[in-house]
């Protein structure tokens, strides 16, 4: 594992590691808006923390989008300062769907800010922005050159007071960089802004999508994973969809695997079953 992770390079890792590692017990929590969720961690994510949801692509009926759309949502009606970073869905995809309606609804001038990534990797254009006055979209350069989308992303997150983030698909914006190794630069480059600006990030990592070095790599220097997965489906048997907190750096968690059920806005996990 060492000398794979080692193959994307190593710079200042211990130093992220130990901030992650050290922070103190009383830091706030940002709440996933999920009660069965924010018990499994403890009471929610912590401040200036990056947080995966593991899923696979195309199987789980966007649990990551529910679940980022609940984070979203919460931090708006708790006041916070939001960033939605869209690399997956274009602006105007998202601005139709009842649950962004509601928050561009609750949201007050300037809490809200689309980071359109996905413009950049469209071969047939730009995609289209909303025209709410709720919602200001910043355009970003080529997500390719990875080094000058960082200082665009290092400008808007600094532009606003602690803001909780949600990428809609950290998958696809890492797939259109160069290569694995710039990738993992990008991302291991985020984690002292994250700290310092006390960001809470929270994004959709596809693993299949990637090589397993690469997964592992940026699991590694992530704080908080969260694991969604189902069994195969059977002959007149219904699928069963499962849920993990297998990491949550700083902070006591429940490891055990749960099944969980998901109707409209409610997520429920059972308790009384769980696998380990």
């Amino acid at each position: 594992m060492e000398k794979r992770y080692n193959a994307f390079g190593e710079d200042n890792l211990a130093v992220h590691l130990k901030a992650g590692s050290a922070m103190a017990e009383k830091e706030d929590l940002i709440s996933t808006e999920s009660p069965s969720i924010n018990a499994l961690l403890g009471g929610g994510l912590r401040r200036g923390t990056t947080c995966l949801i593991e899923e696979m692509y195309g199987e789980s009926s966007g649990i990551s989008g529910y679940l980022g759309f609940s984070f979203i949502r919460t931090g708006i009606n708790s006041g916070e300062n939001c960033i939605l970073l869209l690399s997956e869905h274009t602006v105007d995809e998202y601005r139709v769907l009842p649950d962004i309606r509601q928050i561009l609804s609750s949201a007050k001038s300037e809490q809200l800010v689309f980071i359109d990534a996905l413009s950049s990797m469209a071969i047939e254009g730009p995609a289209s922005v909303p025209d709410s006055k709720n919602g200001s979209v910043v355009v970003c350069a080529n997500v390719r050159y990875a080094a000058k989308f960082y200082d665009e992303l290092r400008s808007t997150f600094i532009s606003m007071e602690r803001p909780v983030v949600y990428i809609d698909s950290l998958s696809v914006l890492l797939a259109a960089m160069e290569s694995d190794k710039t990738a993992w630069r990008f991302w291991v480059g985020l984690l002292p802004l994250v700290r310092q600006q006390k960001l809470t990030v929270l994004s959709s990592l596809y693993p299949q999508m990637h090589s397993s070095e690469f997964v592992e790599s940026i699991e590694r220097v992530s704080d908080t994973i969260i694991r969604f997965t189902s069994s195969p489906p059977l002959p007149r048997e219904r699928q069963i969809n499962y849920i993990q907190v297998v990491k949550h750096r700083g902070g006591h968690f429940d490891n055990k695997v749960y099944p969980y059920t998901r109707q409209q806005f409610k997520f429920q996990i059972s308790h009384r079953t769980q696998l380990g």
